[in-house]
């Protein structure tokens, strides 16, 4: 499984109450509530190499939506830090099983044949796609023919 942190490192968090104790998903769940910023959103779309009209499908927004937001400190919806987790740890988890942001990128933006020739940036835009890429990393990393 992958650590909290990974998740964060792709989202760019600086988080100082990391350092201090263990983060654990209630923290996340307390995040989540505030808002992550706006250039949290930013970084995971530039690692990803997708436009923000993609960056507002997966956040479950329009693009009218996603550039109505002032600034980059501006924090986001719960609803759209909540997806905004879900999509920075679908990357940490392809970026540590595929070994590297580059394959990771590559991999999301390809049809696969576990998920019946879908894409996985097409299918995590609902909770039972997000779960269906999870379980498909999972076989990948554990060599389960997929």
């Amino acid at each position: 499984m992958i650590p909290i942190a990974s998740t964060y490192s792709v989202m760019k968090l600086k988080m100082s109450s990391m350092a201090s104790h263990s983060y654990t998903l209630l923290d996340v769940h307390r995040d989540i509530q505030k808002g992550y910023r706006m250039s949290c959103a930013m970084a995971v779309a530039e690692r990803l190499g997708i436009t923000d009209a993609q960056l507002a499908e997966l956040l479950g927004v329009s693009i009218r939506t996603l550039q109505r937001i002032p600034d980059a400190k501006s924090p986001l919806s719960a609803q759209m830090s909540d997806r905004l987790f879900r999509l920075a740890r679908i990357v940490a988890m392809a970026e540590y099983v595929l070994e590297g942001a580059d394959s990771a990128r590559i991999w999301m933006h390809e049809p696969q044949r576990g998920l019946g020739g879908e894409k996985p940036l097409d299918v995590i835009t609902s909770e039972a796609g997000y779960r269906e890429v999870e379980d498909l990393l999972g076989r990948i990393e554990y060599g389960v023919y997929s």
